[in-house]
């Protein structure tokens, strides 16, 4: 994002997208519901306006130039279009990594703490954007239009068409989100052929015809937290982790767009993010708690679900019972411990939840197809 006294993207990098205002195609809606109030008081109107550029060289930083101006390290990854970076100041503290795939496409990532919500102004004429967050809360307000909630876990697709005026966008609390931007002629080059299959508001994004800015906010179905989770824990790095980042992004554009599809038929949103919530809780609660975890009535009650919310939560959301990513966890961490080998196999069997040695050597056996010893002996080899 840049500071918005420079041209707007269609204006700076390429012909105008559209002629004005077009008139849609399908009649809106009518709704006796109520309107959705804002939950963040609007920013000051001398507060940061940024905007959404179309070109990838917009967002290239010299390493040497960005040491003496960013305020925590900075990494470069794959190339100065791809970059890790720590900020902190009054507003918080955080971790974020920007990648920019191509003229139009970027993602970026974080996990940000807030000390207060912080809002700003923001334009990004002729884009479609996705936010995906397990944690954090926040909203995105069109000018004249209703706040489309940010809050975790849950996603969010919002769609601006050109000559829009800037939305007010907040974040807060501790968010750990994933926030995609892809163009308009970018997103028609990736569904090139495939266009009918799209959502129809899309549909009419792609053709020119959607004539305000359209948002939606979701559920975090169970894709879209494996999408987040690999994203943040990609352990890849050079240019086989900008293509996995850019992989993970298709895949969330695509599952966003199943979503939207299927909108109508999803549950309360409000109890998918409260199950969501204590799935999220009880991972904690049970990586805390390795060697001896509670049990199913006790982390329900702590997390604040029922014995079978939970457990189906776990499955809908990490595609796996509440026991087997306990066992997954436990296996993980005496992997790590095996390598380390400042431990006998007995104490990391102790250390890992397990009264027995020989009930350990089973799990990992079966789990890894080796024995403790030999997975011991296999990190001791030399590496060519």
């Amino acid at each position: 994002m840049q500071a918005s006294d420079e041209l707007s993207a269609g204006q700076k990098h390429g012909p105008r997208l559209g002629a004005g205002w077009i008139a849609p195609r399908r009649q809106a809606r009518t709704s006796s519901r109520l309107p959705v109030a804002r939950r963040f008081p609007s920013p000051d109107r001398d507060a940061e306006q940024l905007t959404i550029h179309y070109a990838i060289d917009d967002y290239a930083i010299d390493p040497v130039i960005a040491e003496g101006q960013l305020p925590d390290a900075f990494v470069r990854l794959s190339d100065n279009r791809h970059y890790r970076f720590g900020a902190s100041g009054s507003f918080g503290t955080g971790q974020h990594e920007f990648c920019g795939f191509t003229d139009g496409f970027y993602m970026i990532f974080s996990e940000t703490e807030y000390y207060s919500p912080q809002s700003s102004h923001v334009l990004s004429p002729d884009t479609l954007q996705l936010y995906v967050a397990s944690s954090g809360d926040g909203e995105y307000v069109a000018h004249d239009g209703e706040p489309v909630s940010f809050e975790g876990p849950g996603t969010a697709l919002i769609i601006e068409p050109e000559y829009q005026p800037p939305a007010d966008v907040t974040l807060a609390g501790v968010a750990r989100y994933i926030y995609i931007v892809i163009h308009r002629n970018t997103l028609k080059a990736l569904f090139a052929g495939g266009e009918h299959e799209l959502p129809v508001d899309v549909q009419d994004f792609l053709n020119g015809d959607l004539r305000q800015t359209a948002g939606r906010a979701l559920p975090l179905s169970a894709a879209m937290f494996r999408c987040l989770d690999d994203v943040h824990g990609c352990p890849l790095e050079g240019h086989r982790r900008r293509l996995f980042l850019q992989s993970k992004a298709i895949e969330i554009i695509c599952q966003m767009f199943e979503a939207f599809d299927h909108s109508e038929g999803f549950t309360s949103p409000e109890t998918t993010r409260l199950t969501a919530r204590g799935v999220l809780k009880a991972q904690q609660v049970l990586a805390d708690n390795l060697a001896s975890p509670p049990s199913l009535e006790v982390l329900a009650r702590r997390v604040g679900l029922s014995r079978s919310a939970l457990c189906s939560g776990f499955r809908q959301i990490l595609g796996q019972s509440v026991f087997d990513y306990v066992h997954g966890l436990r296996m993980q961490q005496a992997l790590e411990l095996l390598n380390e080998r400042d431990a006998s196999i007995t104490q990391i069997a102790y250390a890992v939840g397990y009264n027995r040695a020989s009930s350990f050597t089973v799990a990992v056996q079966r789990h890894f197809g080796a024995t403790p010893s030999e997975l011991r002996r296999r990190s001791a080899l030399p590496r060519s």
